[in-house]
């Protein structure tokens, strides 16, 4: 690969040095978890917080939740509110973490990576469920087994999650890019194999294999399957960038170095909820 070939050959005091992309790695792979976690317990808690509305009793742990009612009581509302509110809170994080990120457009924070993960994996679990979660009849696919929708009603559904990935997908291309101003004065043909590798697809595959390791003892449909749509997302952003013209940012000095925050909040976060939640806790609404 290109990178490669970068790495082995650029002299160390360049802004290619190996150093720096192992540095661009750590700070994206920390993020990425963050970003995992945060997405994930918003849906989660949202789930738990909605069974309140209707009185129903339950028990919770890290990634699992446990009804305590009769299968008569599930209605049609209790169905569509508990199973959906996650999924819409969730939407609406990842446009207010958009929002954040065009905040920080002309900063030269590490925290815009946040941002940016935060919004591919809301956007990504909100759309992939309505396609993938929608065929498997999980997650959002609840409501509309209840809803007793056709399969056509079902395959405009999983089609709107598609387009909605699409969409997504070349919305989020240029925030990507952008993100590259944390470390470099411009990103253009020289530098993009270099911070797309460090900044995306690396941070993609080892924080996915941290999530893996964080949920391994109970795998659920969410960890075993988000990761084709993300996919998807990552390959076409690299299409899209890998055409794009040089992009030009400010020509102050970069300071290469590791996000603190990013490093120190992933692993508090990783280490501290997986401790916390690793026993079961009953709510009785």
């Amino acid at each position: 690969m290109q990178v490669f070939f970068l790495l082995n050959n650029m002299e160390p005091a360049t802004d290619l040095s190996p150093g720096h992309f192992w540095m661009i790695t750590a700070n994206s792979t920390a993020a990425f978890v963050m970003a995992y976690l945060i997405v994930f317990y918003i849906s989660f808690f949202t789930n738990i917080f909605t069974c309140g509305m209707f009185g129903f009793d339950i028990s919770f742990d890290y990634n699992q939740i446990v009804y305590h009612i009769e299968p008569y009581q599930w209605t049609h509302d209790s169905v569509k509110l508990i199973y959906s509110a996650g999924p819409l809170l969730v939407f609406f994080t990842g446009l207010i973490s958009l929002i954040g990120f065009f905040g920080l457009t002309e900063e030269q924070s590490r925290l815009k990576i946040l941002f940016v993960w935060i919004t591919l994996l809301a956007f990504n679990q909100t759309f992939g469920n309505l396609m993938i979660g929608n065929l498997f009849k999980q997650g959002v696919g609840h409501v509309f087994n209840w809803m007793y929708f056709t399969d056509t009603q079902k395959m405009i559904v999983a089609l709107v999650g598609f387009f909605g990935l699409l969409t997504t997908a070349f919305i989020m291309a240029s925030p990507v890019a952008v993100s590259a101003n944390s470390y470099f004065n411009k990103l253009g043909e020289r530098n993009f194999p270099f911070f797309i590798s460090s900044q995306i697809i690396l941070p993609f595959i080892f924080g996915y294999l941290l999530i893996v390791g964080y949920f391994s003892q109970r795998m659920l449909f969410q960890e075993k399957f988000s990761w084709i749509s993300l996919i998807v997302l990552i390959v076409i952003i690299f299409i899209n960038l890998n055409n794009a013209d040089t992009k030009y940012f400010d020509e102050d000095d970069r300071k290469p170095g590791y996000s603190k925050f990013l490093i120190i909040g992933a692993i508090i976060m990783f280490v501290g909820l997986r401790i916390i939640l690793s026993r079961s806790y009953t709510i009785n609404w």
